[in-house]
């Protein structure tokens, strides 16, 4: 199926480092919880480590002791006593194990405070030529779902996977102390692991970025159906594009479930690798116990810590989907971060103080793309106080005027003067406050009508009144009495003569000159 939105482009590695070092600019904030967070993973991947050893200690010294030379109340006493020690160290761990996902889980929702903050400061400062060829759709994933998937990695991808990482060498360690013959026996399974898991790494990696470009389609597709239902609906489209919506939803779900099947696949072949070392331990370690070279206690304690060696290899493969998730979505939240906007404040701004509203077009011209000229060397000026129409087809460029007037675009060629000043030697909000504008189409935002009248700007007090005054009674009806009133969702069932008396007074207050 042809998909009429523009891709963004897949680039970068599975694990790029420099994108790691600009995540980790947003924990610097953070770095004394963080540094207090990484203390108690320490502590939890020792005290992990502690439980086999105290089931081995147990079992050599008081179940099936080498020598009888403690009595059977000693032996049961010891026996509680190991016991409670190992109540008090899954107790420790369980405490321990809170208050590091409760550390992990505050850093990384403060983190996310931070970057949509940041996307959506950024996206405000962006000139509307960006939004022109980004569809609605595709920015709300990156301020949603994106973001969502680095949380997730904060919370429990990159720093749990350190405590993996330790959890496996301390095991490691410990399996060579208890008895190095047979841990060179159960390394046998490491090199096959290591090479299933480089396969499934680059799999993974093409996958995670094929779901999240589909899943930015569909926003898209979403996004841009719904605002323009009235269309589909009088041209009869709702069949049609329920079929290529129906054809974005079964592609992501295609991506999906490839992702489903490659995580149960490395999933399955670790517990098959880690079922193959249990019986390659009880062959040989078995072997070594019957010659009296290992404890039955040493050998169960060996036990347990290979299920505990594969159990944080087994969960290195869903850490490893959400790291790669993660390093998909960091690589499109930089990159609409790291747009920049095109229509600048000059470094050294002309005062702009005592407007009078001369405005002047020299030898204008412009294109909101290359070479597709909307305006050729287009001349004119108007006077303060002389009120000009432009009157011309759709799509002529009667819009385009009014928003070069106000720089939300810059020209390729000319000039646009305002009381003599070029526009682009002024800063933005310097002129826009002296330009007023009614769109033809205007937007509601939710909230009161007052609200909507005063777009924030508490000066605009009696002009509220003095506007309703003007309006009919049918208008008073479809808007409230009350100022306070919120506004019917959504704003297209209230007529537009009515919403666009709720965009004068912004436009009226204070007076603008242009």
């Amino acid at each position: 199926m042809a998909t009429f939105f523009q891709e963004d482009e897949i680039l970068g590695k599975a694990y790029d480092a420099r994108i790691m070092r600009r995540l980790l600019t947003y924990v610097r904030p953070y770095i004394r919880l963080t540094i207090v967070a990484l203390v108690f993973l320490i502590l939890v991947s020792l005290v992990d480590l502690v439980g086999p050893a105290l089931i081995g200690y147990g079992i050599d010294h008081y179940i099936a002791p080498k020598t009888q030379t403690l009595s059977e109340t000693q032996r049961s006493i010891g026996l509680l006593e190991v016991a409670s020690i190992y109540l008090l160290v899954l107790i420790a761990g369980l405490i321990l194990r809170y208050l590091h996902v409760l550390l992990l889980s505050i850093i990384g929702q403060r983190i996310m405070l931070d970057m949509r903050s940041q996307m959506f400061d950024h996206l405000q400062r962006l000139s509307l030529s960006y939004f022109d060829h980004n569809p609605v759709g595709r920015l709300m994933t990156r301020l949603t779902n994106d973001i969502d998937a680095l949380n997730e990695m904060f919370t429990s991808g990159a720093i749990s996977i350190l405590g993996d990482v330790l959890t496996i060498l301390g095991i490691t360690i410990l399996l060579l102390v208890i008895n190095w013959q047979l841990a060179l026996v159960t390394f046998v399974v490491l090199p096959p692991l290591f090479w299933i898991a480089s396969y499934f790494r680059v799999a993974m990696r093409d996958n995670f970025r094929a779901i999240r470009v589909r899943l930015a389609r569909i926003n898209a597709y979403i996004a841009e159906n719904i605002g323009g239902m009235y269309i589909v609906q009088l041209f009869n489209r709702e069949q049609r594009n329920f079929e290529r919506f129906d054809d974005l939803n079964r592609d992501y779900l295609h991506q999906t479930v490839r992702s489903i099947l490659y995580f149960i696949s490395f999933s399955s072949i670790t517990n098959f690798l880690s079922a193959v070392a249990v019986a390659l331990i009880i062959w040989y370690g078995g072997g070594r116990v019957l010659v009296s070279a290992l404890t039955i206690g040493a050998l169960v304690a060996y036990l347990q810590y290979v299920d505990r060696f594969f159990l944080p290899v087994r969960d290195l493969a869903e850490k490893y989907n959400i790291l790669q998730s993660a390093m998909a979505s960091s690589e499109r939240i930089f990159k609409v971060l790291d747009e920049p906007a095109t229509i600048q404040d000059p470094s050294e701004p002309e005062v702009f103080g005592n407007v009078q509203g001369e405005i002047e077009f020299r030898d204008v011209w412009f294109a909101y793309n290359p070479g597709d000229w909307v305006l050729k060397g287009i001349s004119f000026k108007i006077r303060p106080g002389e009120r000009v129409a432009f009157v011309g087809a759709t799509g002529a460029g009667k819009t385009s005027l009014i928003s070069l007037i106000s720089r939300f675009y810059d020209i390729q060629k000319g000039a646009i003067l305002v009381d003599g000043v070029d526009v682009r030697d002024v800063r933005q909000n310097d002129l826009r406050k002296h330009v007023g504008a009614v769109l033809q189409d205007p937007f509601i935002f939710s909230g009161t009508i007052a609200s909507n009248i005063r777009l924030h700007e508490e000066h605009i007090s009696d002009v509220i009144n003095t506007m309703r005054k003007c309006a009919n009674a049918a208008q008073d009806f479809q808007l409230g009495k009350n100022n306070c009133s919120p506004l019917p969702e959504p704003s297209r069932s209230i007529p537009k003569s009515c919403l666009s008396w709720t965009k004068q007074p912004p436009a009226l207050t204070p007076k603008p000159k242009c």
